[in-house]
């Protein structure tokens, strides 16, 4: 992440979330290409632990946790804010994905998981997480 992003005084492991982003990538593709809505369940279930509850109730997390550990990836403190916000954007598309899957709109389910799978895996494979710069841009405004 840039340092001119704006600070929180938190910081997160950005490895850690690339993790996370290239399994919420996963879960889109699986979405894609079986329709199957449970994968949006695990989508919206997944972001209700990490973002609102807590990441021990997170599969990825926890996933997440042992891949590290795994293959032992170096922590990477970034900004905390900027992730957050790309989050709730992520959980506001898995809940899109859920409904209109939910109640027959299965193109507007697949266009929203196309959206959330590419700006998953951009964050996850090339470390460009456009949900960070639209909350750099929204905070340079005042609007957040």
């Amino acid at each position: 992440m840039a340092k001119s992003c704006p600070v929180n005084f938190l910081n997160i492991d950005e490895n850690q979330v690339r993790f996370q982003a290239l399994l919420v990538m996963l879960s889109t593709i699986g979405f894609i290409f079986t329709g199957w809505a449970a994968f949006g369940v695990l989508l919206v279930y997944d972001f209700i632990a990490r973002l609102f509850v807590s990441p021990k109730f997170s599969i990825f997390a926890q996933i997440t946790l042992l891949l590290i550990k795994i293959f032992n990836v170096p922590s990477k403190p970034v900004d905390s804010a900027p992730k957050l916000f790309a989050s709730r954007i992520g959980f506001g598309f898995s809940l899109a994905i859920l409904a209109a899957s939910l109640f027959g709109f299965d193109d507007a389910a697949i266009i929203f998981a196309i959206v959330l799978g590419l700006c998953a895996g951009m964050d996850a494979i090339l470390n460009y997480c456009i949900g960070c710069k639209c909350y750099a841009i929204l905070h340079h405004f005042k609007i957040v």
